[in-house]
């Protein structure tokens, strides 16, 4: 996989200037050793897996993957946010996940 690039809804300001897209590049092992997987999975209550989303995780991919300070991974719209969760779990193979499991745990 390469580079993905999202288009913003609502741009924000990183190093100083106002940015309307976002360019991710493909995490790596020392990435994954450093930060963790944005995932959890775990049991459903009838025997099945799911995976639990890691928001904070993410919001640190992100961060690292576009080149962007934190402070302006916070500036990012909800919606935006949710794109972009996307295109992080789609990297470690988990693009449907993205968008049906969410939660606020950050083990």
């Amino acid at each position: 996989m390469s580079d993905v690039t999202v288009d913003l809804a609502k741009e924000i300001t990183a190093h100083g200037e106002k940015v309307k897209e976002l360019v991710l590049r493909e995490p790596d092992g020392e990435d994954l050793m450093e930060i963790g997987y944005p995932y959890i999975v775990v049991q459903s209550d009838v025997g099945g897996q799911g995976v639990e989303l890691r928001p904070k995780v993410v919001a640190r991919y992100v961060s690292k993957l576009a080149k962007i300070p934190m402070s302006s991974v916070k500036q990012i719209g909800l919606a935006d946010l949710q794109k972009l969760q996307g295109v992080v779990m789609g990297f470690f193979g988990q693009e449907e996940a993205a968008t049906t499991n969410s939660t606020e745990s950050d083990s």
